[in-house]
């Protein structure tokens, strides 16, 4: 009689673990972290991040943060992961280096002046600021979406 007892407080305790660890990794880390220049490598080209300017992050379902260069390593990366393996990306704010914005969010310059690590796209706050850059830096301003639409090749060249 004692031993039914027991198996449903085993399964009772398994059922807590359960429920702990399922929302242990439901609160986990899908935000960025901060880039440490210097130290972090592109997970796509394996160059060294020099310039925060530039720096990006994927974060996957299991809680990896992979750290980009560059908006083209991001972009090319993101073309090539499998489908539903992130849970956010991020690229940071031109305008404010050190200050990431949810890629669905920010506002892109595709081809501008100004000469990244991997290409001449920059990312910034918002589409409205990406628009408000342009007359300074030239470029075509486009979504995330459009962003990875485009060509799988740096925009510069470089690689």
């Amino acid at each position: 009689m004692m031993r039914p007892a027991l198996g449903r407080g085993r399964a009772a305790t398994a059922l807590a673990f359960a429920i702990a660890f399922a929302l242990a990794a439901a609160c986990g880390g899908t935000g960025p972290r901060p880039v440490v220049l210097g130290e972090d490598s592109c997970a796509h080209c394996r160059m060294e991040v020099s310039d925060a300017r530039f720096a990006a992050e994927a974060v996957t379902r299991t809680g990896r943060v992979n750290v980009f260069d560059s908006i083209d390593c991001l972009a090319n990366y993101v073309r090539g992961a499998e489908p539903g393996s992130l849970a956010t990306v991020w690229v940071t704010d031109f305008d404010s280096p050190g200050t990431f914005v949810e890629a669905a969010q920010a506002g892109f310059l595709v081809g501008s002046a100004v000469q990244g690590p991997m290409g001449s796209t920059v990312a910034f706050a918002s589409p409205s600021a990406a628009r408000a850059a342009q007359a300074r830096l030239g470029g075509t301003p486009q979504d995330w979406g459009a962003l990875l639409a485009g060509t799988t090749e740096h925009a510069s060249g470089a690689h």
